[in-house]
């Protein structure tokens, strides 16, 4: 209501302004700025001559004769005095400070600054006294010409409320007989009562009393409000009287005003209207009793004012007594905490967690077994922001709580406080929990840091259970000490398969160059697959880490030289994480040894190579050996690695012979897509040699496109001619596509479909836009579903906004019925407008969801035509304007397919 009589008031051009701050700014800044200009003098004169001589004599400094102030008065002040005064050099400093540069702050210096503090205060009053005469004597004049204004019977209501608005700021208690009738007058009223509102008089007052028995509705609401605002005690029987109005925006307003008027008597009106008042006033009546809730509570009445208080009126008044009643406190927020399905069970939970209240939590914990989870999930907060000795007892015990959420939230505090003798605790709840407890005791494990904790850890690690040590492993591992790599490697021996998989899982985290040579022994000894491949993790990361390949590889070499055949045939795949000569050297030895599984992995290993080291080797190997496996592994090999040849001219050289050397196919193919991302015209001279053959066409195909699209700008007529003999040769949708794209798409040389059935339009409800439309499946769609189909105009251009004119956000089905001479693989080229999706013999063999213009052969689709009768049906969305479709079918080679007819049949 307050906020529509503001809205009101402000369409005369004003809006409420703080009596307190609201000053004609520019006036009042140049009339504090001479005030204060004068002030400055007499402040310097008067507290240098009453200071001087105390503070020079208490502080040990000389003094010196300095004229300042207005007559060039002769004030003596000692250099400290003039360094706080205005060079404010040690403005900020502590005692302590000033003692350390030999300026001895006395209890006569202290003193002095007591007195300095007292006559500042008397100029802040003499400076207001000044400020207050010169600012009435300033606007004198103008406050009788705008009473002249509001009296004047000539005078417009837009002058008037002008003139009300300016003796608001300025006004003084004459102003307030001729704004006073203003009250009675509906268009003048609100500005007027703002004005009196302002006034800091009490004849302002006055008048707002006179005139509440005169007026009615807002204007009775908004007077009512201004003597709300200037708490007005007087007012409080005629406010009583206005809660009974049967106006509801007058009673909510008076119930407002007595809020903020307070005191014994506009409380008990207010606890008198809860059971007369309105259900719209009703709530402004809670709201004043909240503002006096200390003065409710002493009348004897509970928090919520009694069982028909609103909701968040009781839970405001209960969290006021709460936080301002120490006796009512402690027990009110037990009896609300122990039971979760009180309406101030969750405004308890937070005030415990903002009190800080000592005795609050001690009582809390004493009830501890009562409480629900959310409750003591509470008192742990609580109790961890105020710390003290105790608070490791109450994590302790919340740790043993019955609910799940707590247990968690007290591993989680673990982590926080660092406490060592929570080490064994979160071990267990590791290795027996499940779920958030599981991941919060891992967590706490994983980051808990404090003194002697990692001395806690790795004692616990020595004494405890398997399923505790796996869970103190994974934490060191987590917190990367580099220490724990002798720890790791202790337990990568334990008999505890999970130990030692943890183990193995910590040495690969910490990634220590010490334990290399270790992990090389448990990889190739092994007792399980799972052991072997997380020493082998391990091993890797430590290769990958080192700083100094060369001489990891030297110091793995060693002890792998003296494995069996078997053991570094499982452990040789770590080499290649250290791709320096010796170690290349000594795999290619592998791959001659007599045993075939090692000479094979040595191969593998080549094969994955990080560079083109090893290609040539490769290449001679398959070029010379007589094991079929080997030499396979061999061409895969080189392959693979020639293609991180940078030299072109030499990795075309290498894949060329490759392929000269490959006796399958399937080497031919990887060999064809290596040769792929060569862009010279070299490279796409080779591969087209390869189109001819059946089994490597497809595959040519792609490598000579891949190469074509690249040099298409330089040489586009190489390029689509490269197009051209790959469309003659394959076949695929893929190729079809690249090719097209490359060579051009075929256009104008085929007729277009002009035969066709027409089923729809079709729509969904509450379904906009072509877009949309697009993925609903209508019946055409929908096997065995009853489908009408009407004859449709023959034409190029199937334009269906002429046949179904008026229509929007729908779909249209086109079909007819192809006839093929011969199997063949053929191009649809479809425009559409809108989007477009197309079936041959039940398949979908294109679809395009847009919202375009028609462009004929925009969509090129490849398709397969049987010998005989195809079916072809076209889905058209429309989502507004034009709608329309064309389509033909033309041989993979762009050009007209002889015999190909078209028959207009469902």
């Amino acid at each position: 209501m307050e906020a529509l009589m503001r809205t009101r008031f402000s369409n005369h051009g004003f809006t409420r302004m703080n009596t307190d701050k609201a000053r004609p700014q520019k006036t009042l800044s140049r009339t504090l700025s001479r005030t204060l200009s004068r002030m400055f003098s007499f402040f310097k004169t008067s507290i240098a001559t009453k200071n001087a001589a105390k503070v020079g004599q208490a502080s040990g400094l000389p003094l010196s004769a300095t004229t300042f102030g207005t007559g060039g008065t002769p004030v003596l002040l000692c250099g400290f005095w003039r360094a706080q005064l205005f060079k404010r050099r040690y403005a900020t400093r502590p005692a302590f400070e000033i003692a350390a540069r030999g300026l001895k702050p006395t209890a006569t210096f202290m003193g002095s600054l007591r007195d300095l503090r007292r006559t500042l205060r008397v100029a802040v009053a003499l400076v207001t006294a000044l400020l207050t005469l010169a600012f009435s004597s300033l606007y004198a004049a103008d406050e009788q010409k705008l009473i002249a204004i509001i009296q004047s019977p000539t005078a417009s209501v837009p002058d008037k409320c002008s003139a009300c608005q300016h003796l608001r700021l300025y006004g003084t208690a004459k102003a307030v007989p001729a704004i006073a009738p203003l009250l009675e007058q509906e268009r003048t009223a609100q500005v007027a009562r703002y004005a009196l509102e302002g006034l800091p008089f009490p004849e302002a007052v006055t008048a707002l009393r006179e005139a509440l028995p005169k007026t009615s509705g807002l204007v009775k609401a908004g007077i009512i409000d201004s003597l709300g605002w200037r708490h007005d005690a007087k007012a409080v029987p005629l406010l009583t009287k206005a809660l009974s109005d049967t106006n509801t925006a007058v009673a909510s307003s008076a119930a407002t005003a007595l809020g903020r008027i307070g005191g014994k008597q506009a409380v008990n009106a207010l606890l008198a209207a809860r059971g007369t008042a309105s259900a719209d006033a009703l709530r402004a009546v809670f709201d004043g009793l909240l503002r006096n809730a200390a003065l409710v509570r002493a009348a004897g009445y509970p928090p919520g004012f009694g069982d028909e208080c609103p909701e968040p009126i009781l839970v405001a008044a209960w969290r006021d007594l709460v936080l301002t009643d120490y006796h009512f406190r402690t027990n009110a927020l037990i009896l609300e905490l122990s039971n979760s399905g009180r309406i101030l069970h969750k405004p308890a939970l937070q005030v415990l967690r903002e009190l800080k209240d000592e005795s609050v939590v001690k009582a809390a914990l004493a009830k501890w077994p009562e409480l629900p989870a959310d409750a003591q999930l509470a008192v742990l907060d609580a109790r961890v922001k105020l710390g003290g000795s105790d608070v490791l007892d109450t994590v302790n015990r919340a740790s043993q709580s019955d609910h799940p959420s707590v247990r968690t939230a007290a591993y989680s505090a673990f982590g926080d406080l660092g406490d060592p003798k929570s080490i064994s605790t979160l071990a267990k709840s590791a290795a027996v929990s499940t779920g958030a407890e599981r991941d919060a005791a891992r967590d706490a494990l994983a980051r808990i840091h404090g003194d002697g904790v990692e001395q806690a850890v790795l004692k616990q690690v020595a004494i405890a259970e398997p399923p505790e040590r796996v869970e103190l492993l994974r934490a060191l591992g987590d917190r990367g000490d580099s220490d724990a790599a002798k720890v790791f490697l202790q337990n990568a021996f334990d008999q505890s398969e999970p130990v030692r998989l943890a183990a193995l899982e910590g040495l690969r985290k910490v990634a220590a160059p010490s334990t290399a040579v270790p992990l090389l022994d448990l990889a190739a000894h092994s007792k399980s697959q799972a052991e072997c491949d997380a020493a082998l993790a391990a091993l890797r990361t430590v290769c990958q880490a080192a700083q100094d390949k060369e001489q990891t590889g030297r110091i793995i070499l060693g002890p792998m030289a003296k494995l069996q055949p078997s053991e570094r045939a499982r452990v040789l795949p770590v080499l290649i994480e250290l791709p320096t000569p010796s170690v290349l050297e000594a795999v290619q030895a592998a791959t001659r040894d007599q045993n075939s599984d090692l000479a094979k992995e040595g191969m593998r290993v080549l094969a994955q190579w990080p560079n083109a080291a090893p290609a040539s080797y490769l290449l001679s190997m398959a070029q010379t050996t007589q094991t079929p496996s080997l030499q396979v592994l061999a061409l895969r090999g080189c392959i693979s690695v020639a293609g991180l040849e940078a030299d072109t001219a030499k990795r075309l050289d290498l894949l060329l012979q490759a392929i000269a050397a490959s006796k399958r196919p399937e080497e031919k193919k990887q060999a064809l897509a290596q040769l792929a991302h060569i862009p010279t015209p070299e490279a796409l001279k080779k591969v087209m040699d390869y189109l001819s053959e059946p089994d490597l066409a497809n595959e040519a195909g792609l490598a000579a496109l891949t190469i074509a699209e690249p040099i298409s700008k330089t040489n586009p007529d190489l390029a689509k001619e490269t197009a051209s003999q790959v469309l003659a040769r394959c076949n695929t949708p893929e190729i079809t596509r690249r090719a097209w794209a490359i060579r051009g798409k075929p256009g104008g040389q085929g007729p277009f479909l002009i035969d066709w059935v027409v089923s729809g339009p079709y729509n969904q409800p509450g379904v906009t836009g072509a877009m949309a439309i697009f993925d609903i499946a209508f019946p055409p769609e929908k096997p065995g579903a009853a489908v009408q189909w009407k004859p449709f105009p023959r034409g190029k251009t199937a334009d269906l906004l002429s046949f179904f004119p008026d229509h929007a956000n729908c779909a249209a089905y086109l079909k007819t019925k192809i006839e093929s001479p011969k199997d063949c693989d053929a191009a649809l080229l479809v425009g559409s407008d809108d989007g477009v999706k197309a079936w041959l013999n039940g398949a979908v063999v294109h679809a395009n969801n847009v919202d375009r213009g028609l462009t004929a052969d925009e969509d090129i689709a490849p398709i397969h035509l049987k010998e005989g009768a195809n079916a072809l049906m076209l889905k058209i969305t429309q989502g507004g304007g034009g709608w329309a479709a064309c389509a033909r079918i033309v041989g993979i080679d762009g050009k007209p397919i002889k015999g190909l007819k078209a028959k207009a049949e469902p």
